[in-house]
């Protein structure tokens, strides 16, 4: 039965199916199988497909298809298939090649006559399609794998003006709270911050038209409200077919924490670059050789220079040589990592020095140091300050340790916070028994009575409660040793914000002056009348004198004899000599009792020159002297002085000339120093040179000595008392003036002396030679042509009428003046200013000059001191050896000459313009 149901199968096929080339040509597999199953056909296209020829698939069919686990589905489909169904099935299989291919196996039953004779098998090779599909769902697989388990935020979006997102992976809860169901459907454009969605829909255009992933930084609104900053990188993705963009395609992070460390970065660079470009510090950094890799402007500043050649500069090129050791050593431990703080000195582009204060840091990076930072502060005026506020404080110090004064200071308890020597020196107390301990229970102040002062009585513990300055003229203070001593006191109080925090006692010792007063009064009291006595016995004296001057003239007229006629001369000589000693006996008990008093008038001043001239020209005649007088033309005729006193003051020096000079000239002269028109004052200068013994350098100070005789053997000759040129020099000072003299021992001597005078009108001598005179009087500032208008000069003198006549020769340069009084105002003037030069009196109250010149080079800088010229009346060799030990340069001889300042300072400005010049000579 089996082999007629195969042979009918097989010629039903022959008769229909192998007349159609369709099973042979057909591309799909094609097998026809028995009604039991068996193979019966197979055509070309199986071969193809399997690789098996039709003799060999029996292997297929049954090994093959059974290793692959296959079996089951195929007998199952066959089985259905001979029961009438129709089926298809995929299979996976083994090529010949041992290499797998998928088929898909279409069973379809043959039927004859209503009875099933055979199947039907179509067979298509799916492999590729297989692997396709494996490759989609591995593809899906990964997909979903990223999607679900990445950490960043996996988004689809339309591609349209709403972005609606259609479909967002999980993270989206991680990174915003959202679940991916909150988000599909919705806007994109709905979730950012307002100020960021330009900023997204640029993006998009940009990827649009270059077609490339770019990222941006936007934020997101979170489920709880808060924003959060994401970072997304997006793609536009397009049909294969039309090229038409379908969706877009972003990957999404969180980089809010990173948005917060570059804020927190920016803002922390941004407070670099503040401390580094807005410090009012220098600021500025190193490589380890010491070179500039970085700078503010304020170094550029500081140095003046472009910062661009700062940077070309190492920091050994501005430190001034004596520091580069010094800063190499702090530089090389910065370098090894220790900070360093110190101060150097640096050379600004014009060449003055600066003092700086600098701190130095290592600069580390990876545990590695790579340079050095520094910060520098200009420190020069600090330093300055306090090199003065050090110097003030010396002073101060030195000022209260030699004032005689007691000085000590009292805090609001009443102890005492300071004393100065003489206070401990007049009471006994050595520093630390007096310094921080109650000054109440240590001195006792006193009343004159000697009994003590209770607290609330005490003045000095008043003033501290009440502020009140108080003036005690007597009371007493308790030494250390248990004695008193009587003291003038008085008591300030420290005022400081308006409140009283104590109170400074200055006292003196005034015990022995109740001693030295009343020996005083006595002394008066003696002088008085000693003045009184020789007043009385000059005038009981002239009396007779008188008598006897006369009665000898009388006897002159008559007929003597030549040896009477000898004798009444030599009787009317020493009378004439007795009358001149009385008068200058008189005169200086006058002056000694200051009971002299100036008369002054109106008088001709040729004319009182003259006189003075011919009344000592018989004498001069008689010597064969050459006796000569000149009045400088463009002098007024008339001026007011006490004539009388002039008179006695020429006479007297003419008088000594011809005394003691036995051949040569003798001169007078009278010219004009200084001249106000407005206020009609003047300064005149009288001259009286001889050329006669002169006066040996050692004995000069003896010329103005009361009852001194410098030429014994002279004075025995001609006679004399000593006191003439005394008497000529107190007359001088008390009319206001002063007197020198210039002399050399057998050469001659010159007298000079100034007078202030004034006039009534305006008549001179001569209008056209006061013309000429002004002329001359310019002469001696116009030959040198050197402008010293810039030179600042000060005047230390305490003579007003010197200082009123140095202040005008010295304004009439053009000159800065300023003027004191005495020495320790001198050093203070100093001190607050700088003075190119100074005139410095020998002799003044409190400190003399020479005193105040060698504090001056103690004390002050070079830079600071300033050029110093004695104004002296002595020119002893001793004192010229001090002005020089002192640091003084020059000095001139009162009187002084407008032409001997012009030459001082024609040679202060040449200094000043030749630093180097060299000042090692006197003049």
């Amino acid at each position: 039965m089996k082999q007629n149901h195969t042979e009918l199968l097989l010629q039903l096929i022959s008769e229909s199916v192998l007349q159609d080339s369709l099973f042979t040509n057909s591309p799909d597999g094609m097998l026809i199988l028995d009604h039991v199953g068996m193979l019966v056909r197979a055509n070309p296209a199986i071969r193809h497909m399997t690789g098996y020829h039709f003799e060999e698939l029996y292997l297929f069919t049954e090994s093959h298809l059974q290793s692959c686990r296959t079996i089951q589905p195929l007998q199952t489909s066959i089985t259905q298939a001979l029961s009438g169904t129709a089926s298809t099935i995929e299979l996976e299989a083994l090529h010949k090649d041992r290499s797998k291919i998928w088929m898909q196996m279409t069973f379809t039953p043959i039927q004859h006559t209503g009875e099933m004779i055979g199947i039907y098998v179509i067979c298509r090779d799916i492999t590729a399609q297989k692997k396709m599909e494996q490759q989609i769902r591995q593809s899906e697989k990964d997909f979903r794998l990223i999607s679900e388990h990445s950490l960043d935020f996996i988004s689809r979006h339309m591609a349209d003006s709403s972005a609606t997102y259609l479909y967002a992976s999980p993270a989206c809860k991680t990174i915003l709270g959202y679940e991916p169901e909150d988000m599909i459907g919705n806007s994109a454009y709905d979730f950012f911050h307002p100020d960021d969605i330009h900023v997204v829909i640029r993006y998009l255009e940009q990827i649009l038209h270059t077609e490339r992933s770019y990222t941006v930084s936007y934020r997101i609104r979170a489920k709880e409200g808060h924003y959060v900053w994401i970072e997304s990188t997006g793609r536009y993705s397009y049909n294969e077919q039309t090229g038409e963009i379908e969706e877009i395609i972003a990957v999404s992070r969180d980089i809010t924490d990173r948005k917060k460390s570059e804020r927190r970065l920016k803002e922390s660079e941004q407070r670099y670059k503040s401390l580094f470009e807005y410090n009012p510090a220098s600021v500025y950094s190193f490589d380890l050789e010491g070179n500039y890799t970085s700078s503010n402007e304020n170094l550029a500043l500081l140095l003046d220079y472009p910062l661009e050649q700062i940077m070309e500069m190492s920091f050994h090129n501005i430190i001034v040589p004596e520091k580069v050791e010094d800063t190499n050593r702090h530089f090389e431990a910065a370098r090894s990592g220790i900070p360093q703080n110190y101060e150097t000195t640096v050379v600004h582009s014009s060449g003055k020095v600066i003092d700086i204060s600098v701190i130095n840091v290592p600069i580390i990076v990876d545990s590695e140091i790579v340079g050095v930072y520094g910060i520098a502060n200009d420190v020069t005026e600090r330093k300055e300050y306090i090199r003065k506020l050090e110097k003030l404080d010396y002073e101060h110090e030195l000022i209260l340790s030699s004032v005689s004064e007691g000085i000590f200071g009292l805090n609001k308890e009443g102890k005492v916070m300071f004393t100065n020597p003489a206070t401990l020196s007049m009471l006994g107390f050595s520093q630390n028994e007096f310094n921080g301990h109650y000054s109440h229970h240590i001195i006792n102040p006193s009343a004159p009575g000697g009994v003590p002062y209770s607290p609330e009585e005490c003045p000095i513990c008043a003033t501290i409660r009440d502020g009140i300055p108080r003036s005690i003229k007597e009371g007493i203070f308790w030494k250390k040793n248990g004695s008193s001593c009587l003291v003038e006191y008085n008591v300030n109080p420290i005022i400081d914000k308006d409140q009283i925090q104590g109170a400074v006692i200055v006292f003196r010792d005034i015990t022995n002056e109740r001693e030295v007063l009343r020996q005083k009064e006595l002394a008066e009291q003696a002088a008085s009348a000693k003045s009184d006595f020789l007043a009385m016995m000059s005038h009981e004296i002239r009396t007779p004198m008188n008598g006897v001057l006369g009665m000898t003239n009388l006897l002159l007229d008559t007929e003597l004899t030549e040896t009477q006629q000898d004798y009444a001369e030599i009787i009317r000589s020493s009378g004439t000599s007795l009358m001149r000693i009385l008068n200058d006996v008189l005169d200086f008990s006058k002056i000694e009792a200051g009971k002299f008093s100036l008369e002054p008038e109106e008088f001709e001043l040729e004319a009182l020159v003259e006189h003075v001239a011919e009344l000592f020209t018989p004498s001069a005649m008689e010597k064969k002297l050459d006796l000569s007088w000149y009045v400088a033309p463009g002098l007024p005729r008339r001026v007011v002085a006490d004539p009388d006193r002039l008179r006695q003051i020429l006479s007297n020096l003419v008088g000594n000339a011809i005394k003691f000079t036995d051949k040569g000239t003798i001169g007078i002269i009278v010219d004009k120093l200084y001249e106000d028109s407005d206020k009609k004052q003047l300064m005149l200068e009288f001259i009286v040179e001889d050329t006669g013994v002169g006066v040996a350098e050692d004995k000069k100070n003896l010329l103005f000595q009361s009852f001194s005789q410098l030429h014994p053997a002279l004075n025995r000759k001609y006679g004399g008392t000593g006191l003439g040129l005394s008497i000529c020099k107190k007359l001088i000072e008390l009319m206001g003036g002063t007197i020198q003299v210039e002399s050399r021992e057998n050469v001659g001597s010159i007298f000079r002396f100034i007078l202030p005078c004034s006039w009534l009108g305006a008549e001179h001598s001569n209008e056209v030679e006061a013309e000429q005179t002004s002329d001359l009087d310019l002469e001696w500032i116009s030959h040198d042509q050197v402008d010293v208008s810039d030179l600042s000069i000060l005047i230390a003198e305490d003579h007003p009428v010197n200082q009123q006549l140095m202040e005008d020769i010295i304004r009439k340069f053009g000159c800065r003046v300023d003027t004191v009084s005495n020495g320790v105002e001198a050093y203070a003037a100093i001190v607050r200013h700088h003075y190119d030069l100074v005139f410095m009196d020998i002799q003044m109250p409190m400190m003399d000059g020479i005193a105040v010149s060698n504090l001056i080079q103690q004390l002050l800088p070079l830079e600071a001191r300033p050029s110093i010229v004695a104004v002296t009346a002595n020119v002893g060799s001793d004192i010229q050896a001090a002005c020089l030990r002192s640091g003084m340069i020059d000095f001139i001889i009162k009187p002084i000459h407008p032409s001997e300042i012009h030459r001082v300072l024609v040679e202060q400005q040449n200094r000043q313009q030749a630093p180097t010049a060299q000042n090692d000579h006197m003049h």
